[in-house]
């Protein structure tokens, strides 16, 4: 019986998805397993579990931010990925870009596309906007 490949849930509006994004291809190669990922809306579940995001709760707490920059270079050096900088528009609304994977699996550009939108929503720091629809 083979074993179920562990799933990556992923919300590219999500620094921590970025960072293990960036892990898992090592994890792959050490462990001879392939991950799945699997798009999800992080502001949908935050929503239907009446939570709010850590950047929301957690701020203006003494020296929060200051220890989640000291765990993300310990991550970063113990896994060997590229540091994300910040992105000045976050939070942002990744509604659309969550639909576009979905659209993305279906087109078989699935890979590509998260590449491109993790690379542009962290490295890059570009602002995604919602167009308007009337």
């Amino acid at each position: 019986m083979s074993r179920p490949a562990p799933q990556f849930m992923f919300d590219f509006g999500s620094p921590n998805a970025f960072l293990s994004h960036e892990a898992i291809p090592a994890i792959e190669q050490r462990t001879g397993v392939k991950f799945e990922y699997v798009p999800i809306l992080l502001g949908g579940i935050f929503k239907a579990t009446n939570n709010r995001s850590p950047a929301e709760t957690l701020a203006g707490i003494k020296n929060k931010r200051e220890f989640h920059e000291l765990e993300t270079e310990r991550f970063v050096a113990r896994f060997h990925v590229k540091p994300y900088t910040w992105n000045p528009f976050f939070p942002i609304n990744t509604l659309n870009l969550m639909r576009a994977a979905f659209a993305a699996q279906f087109e078989g550009v699935f890979e590509k596309y998260i590449e491109a939108a993790f690379h542009h929503m962290w490295p890059s720091r570009r602002r995604w906007t919602i167009p308007t629809w009337r």
